[in-house]
């Protein structure tokens, strides 16, 4: 009996959304903003802005559904694991930033 390889995963769509930092350049305590404080809140919010998008659209394929206009069951399961996907993936990165701040207001100076 042969056993045959699993495919690869392709994008996840929206969830690509979240662009690498290529270059941050140097930092200095002269600089009055970092490239980081300018690139990190915009690349959080179009991540949460997919994440979004992807819940609106898991929402409207299962109305759909549930209607009888939806003919292809599978569009609706891609759709609704991608956003479960997106949700997690927020989740995490939350619970992270939330465990960070508290190690930081944890230390004595």
């Amino acid at each position: 009996m042969a056993v045959s390889a699993i495919a690869p995963v392709s994008g996840l769509g929206s969830l690509g959304a979240i662009s690498p930092i290529n270059s941050i350049g140097p930092l200095s305590p002269s600089a009055k903003a970092s490239p980081v404080n300018s690139v990190l809140p915009s690349s959080f919010s179009n991540a949460l802005r997919g994440v979004q998008d992807s819940i609106d659209s898991a929402s409207k394929l299962s109305q759909q559904l549930a209607t009888g206009e939806l003919t292809d069951i599978h569009e609706f399961t891609v759709a609704s694991s991608k956003a479960q996907l997106g949700v997690q993936l927020t989740v995490a990165m939350r619970n992270q930033l939330l465990s960070a701040f508290q190690e930081v207001m944890r230390t004595q100076l």
